[in-house]
């Protein structure tokens, strides 16, 4: 029998007995690093069983990564063969930078809360006259409006994520998708913040990408990326590798080739074996309890933040309605330091300022309680006035 998320509210969806670390510990800040399953040791221990077989052990890693695509591509709605396993979020993201024909007078629109990934590699086009635009928030908000607004007909690719790693505000990629197509241009969602707790419809963009340390419960060194095959049919990878191609050329042709029609056409070599196997095992995980429980469970308990947060005088920059926040709650102190050590003095555990600002950051995730929540509301109640 499944779980009623909000009735269960407080025990989890997973014991915290399930993860290495938690015991006596509130864990609040899997937007930065998310806890380790104890059950990762033992997908550890399958790889390294396979690994020592030899021969024998690529097709067991390789039949590894095909499983992870299968969930990985259960879990985004879209088809495994469109599903790409690189080493980051950030590979992905500079495959539409140098895989895409730029010219002068392109523009890309991006906003200005923005985790670096989805600013900094754009600057690499700015010497072929590409211009950068940049969408500003109010008063930490980011409207649709605003968006549509930066775009005109030259307009080549917005990118923005889909939940917010710095405010927690969450976007409707279907009506991000709706607006920037309408205008002839592509679309790269980062879902990093999104993927593993709120439903993520990736068929509306024309790339995504997710990092897989944080929401999806794995590690780093594995990344999921999603190639929309109808709109980004004809991209080339920027880089190519033995991976690249459909078989590896008779080495008497070693220059005749053909490259995948699938995504993993973008995996120039081996992946990081180590890291699907991890992967494979968290989203075993998810996929077991279902992203629409977990998301009913997630907006109950970050819901239940957020009214806390308000109530104790706070300046929140997160919104309150469900519909646009996730499993991050964020903000403003202007004793960043304090707030975060005193906390963590008590066993309780966020994420502290980011980009030169007080702010906080909060995220409940599927093995949070209503009861970690109370004391995170409590402590901060009981913090000095000075602080």
């Amino acid at each position: 029998m499944k779980k009623n998320p909000v009735k269960d509210a407080d025990k989890g969806l997973i014991p915290k007995s399930e993860f290495i670390g938690l015991e006596n510990i509130v864990h609040l800040c899997t937007g930065g690093e998310s806890p380790v399953l104890k059950s990762h040791r033992e997908a550890i221990d399958r790889f390294l069983a396979d690994k020592a077989l030899g021969e024998a052990s690529r097709k067991k890693m390789e039949d590894a990564v095909s499983r992870c695509k299968t969930k990985a591509g259960k879990l985004l709605g879209v088809a495994p063969e469109d599903i790409a396993l690189l080493s980051s979020s950030s590979e992905g993201v500079n495959i539409l930078v140098h895989g895409l024909e730029w010219k002068a007078g392109d523009n890309v629109v991006i906003c200005d809360v923005e985790f670096p990934t989805e600013i900094i590699p754009w600057t690499l086009l700015q010497k072929k006259g590409v211009d950068i635009r940049i969408v500003k928030n109010r008063n930490w908000y980011v409207s649709l409006d605003d968006i549509r607004n930066a775009m005109d007909e030259k307009t080549k690719l917005v990118a923005i994520s889909s939940v917010s790693y710095f405010t927690g505000q969450r976007l409707s990629i279907e009506k991000l998708s709706q607006m920037v197509h309408e205008n002839r241009s592509l679309l790269l969602i980062d879902a990093t913040h999104a993927a593993g707790v709120v439903s993520v419809e990736a068929k509306f963009a024309d790339m995504l990408v997710s990092s897989c340390y944080k929401w999806l419960l794995a590690t780093h060194g594995v990344a999921i990326c999603y190639r929309n095959r109808e709109r980004l049919a004809d991209l080339n990878p920027p880089f190519l590798g033995w991976h690249s191609v459909v078989s590896i050329p008779d080495w008497q042709e070693p220059l005749n080739f053909e490259l995948r029609k699938d995504a993993g056409k973008f995996e120039p070599a081996n992946h990081s074996f180590i890291s699907v196997y991890v992967l494979e095992n968290a989203l075993n995980q998810i996929l077991k309890i279902g992203v629409s429980s977990i998301e009913k469970h997630v907006l109950h308990l970050s819901g239940k933040v957020w009214e806390g947060i308000k109530d104790l005088g706070y300046e929140i920059m997160t919104p309150r309605n469900p519909e646009e926040r996730a499993g991050n709650v964020c903000f403003m102190t202007d004793h960043i330091h304090e707030v975060t050590e005193s906390l963590a003095e008590r066993g309780i555990r966020i994420w502290g300022g980011y980009a030169g600002v007080g702010r906080v950051r909060v995220s409940t995730h599927l093995y949070n309680t209503e009861e970690d929540v109370d004391k995170l509301l409590a402590s901060l109640k009981e913090l000095p006035d000075s602080i």
